[in-house]
């Protein structure tokens, strides 16, 4: 059973749509994408509004507007723009969604299996090309340690290897470059002075290496200095300025191709 409904906010003119889907009793809801809370969503409130708040709120990098539940279907909410959703939250019975819009599309995906509501869910939307299959293993991070360095970082891989737990990546968090530097894309010589024989030795015991990066230059001259340095730094053309976590940042367009001439002046 459903329904649906049109509001109007009388304090600002915007326009909403919203739908509510029954719950049965025993219901459970997943999904909605990468979230940092309870798997099961029953309960939750949920806007799929990309935001950088962390791993401990309810924010979330890579929100998607689906999800499927245990009684064998997926529910598609066709909407581009921040979609909010009421999982048993308002009403228990009731997962409800909502846009600001005066129309409202989305798709129930039959399974009856959560292996075949994914697989006609990707069928709908479209797949991705297959990633390497190491991809697939056990990625560790420093997470948002603030100081460490390689023995940190051999006492984390070791710790694996004594619990016997496979480990197949490790991740750099932000603090492998100055503190607040971001992002220079240089190792921080104080706790790294040799980076590249770091990553040579971890490679040796068999594990891929990533390294935390964001599309984004800090406004202050050493930054600034090293990213011309580097090449990194193109013409105005590619870059745009704004603000983020450190202050003012110009923010470059990092899936455009850098080439380095032989007179040493970047170009796109």
């Amino acid at each position: 059973m459903k329904n649906n409904g049109y509001v109007q906010d009388t304090n600002n003119q915007r326009n909403y749509m919203f739908e509510r889907l029954d719950l049965g009793v025993g219901e459970t809801v997943y999904g909605l994408g990468e979230r940092f809370t309870a798997l099961v969503r029953n309960g939750q409130t949920v806007e799929t509004w990309n935001r950088d708040g962390g791993t401990s709120t309810e924010q979330a990098y890579k929100n998607i507007p689906f999800y499927m539940t245990n009684r064998g279907y997926g529910v598609l909410v066709n909407h581009p723009q921040c979609v909010s959703f009421e999982v048993g939250a308002e009403k228990v019975s009731k997962v409800q969604f909502s846009v600001e819009s005066e129309y409202l599309e989305y798709f129930v995906i039959d399974g009856p299996t959560p292996k075949a509501v994914l697989d006609r869910y990707t069928r709908f939307t479209g797949r991705p090309a297959l990633p390497p299959a190491w991809s697939f293993g056990l990625w560790l991070t420093t997470s948002f340690t603030t100081n460490y360095d390689e023995a940190t970082v051999n006492s984390f891989i070791d710790g694996m290897a004594e619990r016997n737990l496979p480990l197949h990546v490790f991740h750099f968090d932000c603090f492998w470059m100055k503190a607040f530097q971001w992002c220079d894309f240089e190792w921080d010589p104080l706790t790294f002075p040799d980076p590249e024989g770091m990553i040579r030795r971890l490679k040796a015991k068999g594990l891929k290496i990533c390294v935390w990066i964001n599309p984004y230059i800090g406004q202050n001259p050493l930054s600034l200095k090293s990213y011309k340095r580097k090449a990194i730094y193109s013409n105005a053309r590619t870059v745009r300025c704004g603000s983020g976590i450190n202050g003012s940042q110009v923010w470059r367009f990092m899936t455009l191709p850098i080439r380095m001439p032989a007179n040493g002046t970047p170009t796109n």
